[in-house]
C-alpha cells in the first residue's frame, strides 16, 4: 500500500486511511546467544537485529536507534523478566552482554511505535552450568 502526493510516492510515511485506521509497519527481531553452554557467573553475548517492513524495496530493512528490552524467562517458569534495554544500532543491529547465573531462555521485545508494530524474537535457550 502506497501513499502517493504531489505525484511522489510517500512509502516511508504511515498511512492513515478513511475512517482513522492507521496502517503499521511489520517489525521482526532476531536472537543469538553464546556462548552455549555456559559456566555460571561468566557473560553471555546476545546479539540480534531489529528490522521492519519497507514498503518501497518490499523487503525487511534495519530500524536503528529503537531501544528493545533483552528478557529472560528462568527455566521452568512461565514469566520473563526484563534484564536490560538497549538501543539498536543506526542498522538495527542489537548487542548486549550480560552475567548468566541461570538456566533460561533469551529473547528481545520491541514495544513499537506510532508508525511499527511491536515484534518478540524467537527464544534461545542457554544451559548455565
Amino acid at each position: 500500500m502506497y501513499l502517493i502526493a504531489n505525484g511522489h510516492f510517500k512509502g516511508e510515511e504511515y498511512i492513515t486511511v478513511p475512517g482513522g485506521v492507521q496502517v503499521k509497519r511489520a517489525a521482526r527481531v532476531s536472537i543469538d546467544a553464546a556462548p552455549e553452554p555456559l559456566t555460571k557467573g561468566k557473560a553471555i553475548t546476545v546479539n540480534g537485529s531489529l528490522t521492519r517492513a519497507d514498503w518501497v524495496k518490499h523487503t525487511y530493512t534495519g530500524y536503528g536507534s529503537q531501544y528493545v528490552k533483552l528478557q529472560l524467562r528462568t527455566a521452568g517458569s512461565t514469566a520473563c523478566t526484563t534484564v536490560k534495554t538497549v538501543k539498536a544500532s543506526t542498522t538495527g543491529a542489537l548487542d548486549a552482554t550480560v552475567t548468566a547465573s541461570v538456566d533460561g531462555t533469551w529473547r528481545w521485545v520491541f514495544g513499537g511505535t506510532s508508525t511499527t508494530g511491536t515484534a518478540v524474537s524467537g527464544g534461545d535457550y542457554v544451559d548455565v552450568r
